[in-house]
């Protein structure tokens, strides 16, 4: 080789190396912004109990029972792991995972298939699986069943439908603040199936509803607690169907405002019904909730999931989430997200900006 190729080669050489180490430092730079963000928006947040807002009797009974299911030895373990694991977590976000790590598996307890929409919410969960003798004790002592985790390998569909009906089960059942929204991302991107919402018109209130969406009391391991907070969720949901539905003009419907639950439901209902095209846009809270929820965090992560040792299957990917505060629930930009998917898909959650 002669000089001049040999000094192009060693130049090029040198480029390279130097790309790669500034590129590395910038995204090492990146990664530190957003743990401070994240770490300054759940620092300031109050304690997950002091928000705590379980909008029914039946639904405090089965948080009681879930309580109940988990040593307080089990649960300093888990913490102990997960905070030695993630040296970057503050005690705060930790108690926010925890938080709504016990609302999944409440929503589990009543419905039938709830993916795990939330990939920070999920490391928690990892953590819970690594003692294997106390969790099945739990999930046998909770769910009357092992509630397996099944982690997917890629290449899951889109589950709009599947997180329409999260949405609404976990805004019926705990109501919503902008810390859980930022762990799970946008809330009511995606309207509840017509087809199903069908089953609950005109439904009486001791009919049993169709399908295998929810946990009834023919599943004979299902808590006491869970059947009355399975009815109780039913009940509101046939309730609102025939408020919706039988008010085609929408004479009833009041603006989307994330701060009163239950015109927020009845909302959610009423698009999905009417206008479900529309419903994204809809379903935006109007310039006074936005007002009101300014600073709000929408930003998450997207899926996984779990299944029973049953038939009952819960399904699971993971995918790489970031979240921070600042903005909207509804609005993309630094802390948007719009998880729709359990996987990485085009319609996975995610948080742009750094």
């Amino acid at each position: 080789m002669d000089p001049m190729s040999s000094f192009w080669v060693l130049f090029f050489v040198i480029i390279l190396i130097f790309w790669i180490l500034f590129g590395a430092k910038n995204r090492k730079k990146r990664g530190n912004r957003k743990v401070r963000r994240r770490n300054a928006f759940f620092r300031s947040a109050p304690s997950p109990s002091s928000l705590s807002d379980e909008r029914y009797r039946e639904i405090t009974e089965l948080k009681q029972l879930l309580e109940r299911s988990i040593p307080v030895s089990y649960a300093h373990s888990v913490r102990r792991r997960m905070m030695e694991a993630h040296p970057e977590l503050t005690e705060q976000e930790y108690d926010w995972r925890w938080n709504e790590l016990q609302r999944y598996f409440m929503l589990c307890a009543i419905m039938n298939r709830v993916p795990m929409f939330s990939h920070d919410v999920d490391e928690l969960w990892h953590e819970m699986l690594m003692f294997t003798r106390e969790y099945q004790q739990f999930s046998e002592a909770f769910f009357g069943r092992m509630l397996h985790h099944a982690p997917h390998s890629g290449g899951s569909q889109p589950m709009p439908e599947e997180r329409a009906w999260f949405d609404w089960l976990y805004v019926e059942c705990f109501g919503w603040n902008r810390y859980s929204a930022s762990l799970w991302g946008t809330f009511f991107n995606h309207p509840l199936p017509s087809d199903e919402l069908s089953h609950y018109y005109k439904m009486t209130a001791s009919a049993q509803p169709a399908g295998d969406r929810w946990n009834t009391q023919s599943n004979t391991s299902i808590s006491q607690q869970a059947q009355h907070a399975v009815h109780q969720i039913v009940e509101q949901l046939r309730e609102r169907v025939n408020t919706a539905v039988d008010d085609p003009e929408g004479k009833q419907l009041p603006r989307v405002n994330y701060l009163q639950i239950d015109t927020l439901l009845l909302a959610a209902i009423w698009y999905s019904w009417y206008q479900p095209e529309q419903f994204a846009l809809h379903m935006h809270p109007d310039a006074t909730g936005s007002a009101a929820l300014a600073s709000s965090s929408g930003c998450s992560s997207a899926s996984g999931c779990s299944n029973w040792d049953t038939n009952l299957s819960h399904h699971h990917s993971s995918h790489e989430s970031s979240h921070d505060g600042g903005s909207s629930p509804h609005h993309s930009g630094d802390s948007g997200s719009h998880s729709s998917c359990s996987s990485g898909s085009s319609c996975g959650s995610s948080c742009g900006g750094d």
